[in-house]
């Protein structure tokens, strides 16, 4: 949302969470930006995602959101859309198959990550200094 703008009288702002995962899982879509956890969180639960990637210095959002939006995984828009736009714009986002992000979560990438980093420590190690 721009700065300067109000939210509207029907939108609640709850700022940080401890319980964020349990708002996440009940809702039937997620309205953010494009951040690594938001996303993350959005793929592992399978949820319908209207994704509005926040500016940064070097576009890694506006990156990832567009490539969640080629995938078919989000409906995204590149700034904070007008009040007369968001009738369609829920109605687009819950025509999306949530089975398209949901795909995109890996619950064993941590695991074969730490794999990967052992075995390539061990190959530099094996070269020596």
């Amino acid at each position: 949302m721009p700065a300067d703008a109000a939210p509207p009288v029907n939108l609640a702002l709850l700022g940080w969470r401890a319980d964020a995962q349990a708002i996440l899982a009940g809702a039937d879509l997620v309205i953010g930006g494009a951040g690594d956890g938001l996303v993350a969180e959005v793929a592992a639960l399978g949820k319908r995602f209207l994704c509005l990637p926040e500016p940064r210095p070097f576009g890694e959002q506006a990156e990832k959101a567009a490539r969640l939006a080629g995938l078919g995984a989000a409906v995204v828009r590149p700034a904070w859309p007008a009040a007369a736009a968001w009738p369609a714009l829920l109605r687009e986002a819950a025509a999306l198959d949530p089975g398209r992000i949901a795909a995109l979560h890996d619950p064993d990438a941590l695991d074969r990550a730490a794999v990967f980093i052992d075995a390539a420590a061990d190959r530099a190690e094996a070269y020596g200094p």
